[in-house]
């Protein structure tokens, strides 16, 4: 049986750790082995250890900064030369979140935002979904936000935009490729204590958790199943979606 090819952009942010450390139990499981091209911007120790120590993932990570062009024509060239295209893809960047006032506002880091975020998206799905379309199949899934159901919080205005953009681009995506056999979806969990929120100061991220319906923010453990599911065939039905994962919060 041919191995699946997973791209996964931002995949040494810690979801994209968690969610090829749960693939490669699910392969142990069943017998199989995958090939997951992982793109990282930085960190590349972490996935140059799991390439080695993986038993059934092929892990080839790939560097390239998503707010450039030529790195993003770079990364496709380079996941080319290993598949025609991937069967499932996974988009996770996000540059470190830092809060910012709208009388702040900064054009230069908005649209650096926005260039990791959902503007490499689109020349991913450029290069790509076409190709799904001819095989007929392929799964989507994007690293939305909660941010994105309801009001968001106040000083966070680069990131929700970014987030927005990136919710308007899936949807349009999702809508032209729903009848091509290619499912493209969202998830949008509440705050992750992760090292994206390295540079917040902790007694906000203390507020974030008691200010939750169920007392705490949410775990990795709960997001990876979400992003399992929308690869799975018990997604087929499913396009568009932005997949609610706030503990009720919104």
């Amino acid at each position: 049986m041919e191995n699946k090819v997973y791209l996964i952009t931002g995949a040494s942010s810690d979801v994209g750790i968690s969610f090829m450390n749960s693939l490669e139990e699910k392969c142990l499981e069943k017998g199989e082995k995958a090939v997951v091209l992982a793109h990282f911007s930085s960190h590349e120790e972490t996935l140059r250890s799991m390439a080695l120590e993986s038993k059934a993932l092929s892990i080839l990570p790939i560097q390239a900064d998503l707010s450039q062009p030529q790195d993003v024509e770079r990364l496709l060239e380079q996941a080319k030369g290993y598949c025609d295209c991937p069967d499932y893809m996974i988009h996770l960047p996000a540059p470190r979140f830092q809060y910012n006032r709208v009388k702040q506002f900064d054009w230069d880091g908005a649209l650096h935002e926005i260039k990791v975020q959902a503007l490499s998206l689109g020349e991913i799905g450029k290069a790509f979904f076409g190709k799904m379309a001819k095989k007929g199949r392929g799964k989507v899934v994007v690293m939305l936000s909660a941010y994105t159901i309801g009001m968001p919080p106040k000083f966070m205005s680069r990131y929700v935009m970014a987030k927005y953009a990136l919710l308007g681009l899936m949807k349009s995506m999702a809508v032209e490729y729903a009848n091509k056999g290619i499912n493209i979806n969202g998830i949008s969990p509440n705050m992750m204590e992760t090292k994206f929120l390295g540079d917040i100061d902790d007694k906000i991220v203390e507020m974030n958790r008691e200010s939750s319906i169920l007392k705490r923010n949410v775990k990795l453990e709960e997001v990876v199943p979400a992003i399992h599911f929308l690869l799975s065939e018990g997604s087929d039905y499913m396009n568009g979606v932005n997949l609610n994962i706030t503990g009720g919060d919104r």
